[in-house]
């Protein structure tokens, strides 16, 4: 690809690995994995790409990111100060009384992520409606300036009660505060909804992170000039990198979204409109439901106990990876997870400094990963080693496989049992550097009839970057009866979203969606809903409700909450490539290896080797640079048209 201009990569930043796939007109994909560089995520970005791309340039490259993610997880965030209305100075510490463990008697909230000696209270007031109670004086403005220069902020975050109804004074006082050189967060530009609980922990979760994002994307902005720069945001698209760092809430799911969107489109090209994604990686798994070839966005998520209000495919994510610890737990039961290796020292067979048993040293103890091959950034394993760490366990390497198999499980149960939906009726689309080697056994436990293992599984996150199309959705609270006119706010939601794509460069091929978010009169939360041209409100309420819940109220009244315009632009890739650099093929003598308690001897495939219409009969191994397939007795893998990997289970 020496020399081609108009070369894209995708590049997924993951805790253990860097991804990167590079896409160039007239030449197959390529896949790259290195290490992540924890210290400078764009180091190991930059590397990635000069792998994946030597000598050549880039035109185009989106990137998932785990900086504001990471930021919060680590606590690792700006000196913030919480500016708000008089009496709700606590309203951070207050929250909702939803208790996530309903019977754990020692549960305890997570501190919010400003203190309350850095809030500062503000005399003013709005009411639902948006007329001015309490006015905001030039004399208070000062009096607030004043002390919130006294707390020295590295960022503000602005959340003044019903600015969502009317901003004046919101934007009053940004305007004064903007005097003290840090960025500022006014939440009714972020975040134009009812529920001050909600939109204030999105606010400040903002804020806290867009110091550390302005400093990432500009470091990586300065190593790499020249490609157009966007981010994956956690609804699935993309976004420009001045966006990404003024509003990095948007970003705290991106990575696992791209996978979701890639999946989507492997179930498609599969045959399946209905799907599990299942991504199982160095750190964490990945699960989230694919209905009609679409991922299900939700408007409320939560990051280490925090909600914050946006846009996001509903993923569910457990502590169980590759490099996630096997440990025992003080009476003697053996536990994996959540802690992980990590990328450093990472597992004990990567003989960087690891000695806790990991899942990745229970697969190589177990045969099923080769020592002699070579993994991303040069990797070879130790076989020796990993068993060495292992004999720590009173379980062999199995017991370690089929406990973190009962984790994921639970998260697979998670996203289809518990919500009512046969996981019969579901594929299970297995990717991640770790998923094709748990994907079959899962799917057995759960009753999935096929498991579908795309060309290149280890780097499809990387991919759904250039699956995912620009996107922006605008929203405002409404608060009235679905019989009202809403021709006037669809309007100027979608100039409004149309406005802020083409500020992203978006020029062409913008197309725009309605959701509306809806409820019965009386009830405390909302379906959000998918609208059509002409559409009847309430019929769409009473339809949904009924899927979700099993009846309708058609007799009741129903509310419009919040209305939202989603404009998209066109992705990268509208499918997903077929034909990839898979390298040259090997041929491999079988080998012994464990499946649970028993020992048997596999066949090693080269995915490299196989052609449509291919079958692999197990006990056997496929293998590819970036990730491995693992069948059990019984099962029969084959190649479809698009170059999946499919196994239809009986």
């Amino acid at each position: 690809m020496t020399g081609e201009t108009e070369a894209c990569a995708g590049v997924d930043v993951g805790g253990t690995f860097t991804d990167v796939v590079v896409h160039s007109p007239g030449h197959r994909p390529r896949a790259v994995k290195v290490p992540t560089t924890p210290a400078d995520q764009a180091e190991g970005v930059e590397r990635g790409i000069a792998e994946g791309l030597p000598g050549g340039s880039l035109r185009l490259l989106p990137h998932g990111s785990t900086t504001a993610t990471n930021a919060v997880l680590e606590r690792k965030i700006a000196r913030t100060a919480f500016v708000t209305t008089d009496g709700f100075t606590d309203v951070l510490q207050i929250g909702r009384q939803n208790r996530p463990a309903l019977y754990d008697l020692s549960a305890t909230k997570p501190e919010p992520l400003v203190p309350h000696e850095r809030s500062v209270t503000v005399a003013e007031r709005m009411s639902p409606r948006g007329e001015a109670v309490v006015e905001l004086t030039d004399a208070e403005i000062d009096r607030v300036v004043a002390a919130v220069r006294r707390l020295e902020p590295e960022s503000i975050a602005v959340c003044l009660l019903f600015s969502y109804a009317c901003d004046d004074h919101e934007r009053r006082l940004c305007a004064a505060l903007d005097e003290l050189g840090v960025p500022i967060t006014r939440s009714s530009s972020l975040l134009p909804e009812f529920r001050e609980f909600e939109r204030a922990s999105t606010c400040v979760l903002n804020a806290a992170v867009e110091p550390v994002m302005r400093r990432y994307v500009s470091n990586l902005t300065t190593r790499l000039p020249d490609p157009t720069i966007t981010v994956m945001t956690s609804s699935g698209g993309t976004a420009g990198v001045d966006f990404a760092a003024a509003a990095p809430v948007h970003t705290l799911l991106s990575g696992p979204a791209a996978g979701v969107v890639a999946a989507g489109a492997v179930a498609r090209s599969a045959g399946f409109e209905d799907a599990i994604a299942f991504d199982m990686g160095g750190t964490s798994t990945d699960v989230c439901l694919i209905r009609e070839g679409r991922p299900e966005v939700s408007t409320t998520s939560e990051i280490a106990g925090l909600p914050f209000r946006t846009p996001a495919v509903g993923i569910h994510t457990v502590g169980a990876g590759g490099g996630s610890i096997a440990w025992v737990d003080t009476g003697g039961a053996l536990r994996v997870g959540p802690q992980s290796a990590g990328a450093d020292p990472g597992p004990a067979c990567y003989r960087l400094g690891g000695e806790e048993p990991t899942v990745t040293d229970a697969h190589c103890a177990l045969g099923h990963l080769d020592p002699a091959r070579e993994l991303g950034g040069g990797l070879r394993l130790d076989a020796d080693a990993a068993r060495r760490a292992l004999e720590t366990l009173p379980e062999p390497a199995a017991g370690v496989l089929a406990v973190v198999r009962a984790t994921m499980a639970r998260a697979l149960r998670r996203v289809s049992t518990e919500r009512g939906i046969d996981p019969a009726g579901l594929a299970l689309v297995a990717y991640g550097g770790a998923g094709p080697l748990h994907a079959t056994a899962l799917a057995r436990e759960l009753g999935c009839p096929a498991v579908v293992v795309p060309p290149a599984p280890g780097v499809l996150s990387a991919l759904g970057l250039l699956l995912a199309p620009p996107r922006f959705e605008a929203s405002r609270t409404m608060l009235v009866d679905a019989g009202e006119d809403l021709s006037q706010a669809w309007e100027e939601l979608g100039t409004e979203a149309h406005r802020e794509l083409e500020k992203q460069g978006v020029t062409a091929g913008i197309s725009l969606s309605k959701v509306a978010d809806m409820r019965y009169a009386g009830q405390s939360h909302e379906l959000r809903i998918d609208v059509t041209e002409q559409a009847d409100l309430a019929e769409l309420l009473h339809d949904a409700h009924h899927e979700s819940y099993g009846y309708a109220m058609r007799d009741e009244r129903v509310e419009v909450v919040t209305l939202r315009v989603i404009a998209r632009g066109e992705p990268i890739l509208a499918d997903s490539p077929q034909d990839w650099d898979q390298g040259e093929p090997e041929r491999k003598p079988d080998r012994e290896i464990g499946i649970g308690d028993r020992s048997v001897r596999a066949r090693i495939v080269s995915r490299a080797a196989l052609k449509t219409g291919d079958e692999v009969a197990g006990p056997a191994l496929i293998e590819q640079p970036d990730t491995t397939t693992l069948l059990a007795e019984d099962e029969v893998a084959t190649v479809d048209e698009s170059g999946n990997l499919v196994v239809r289970l009986t």
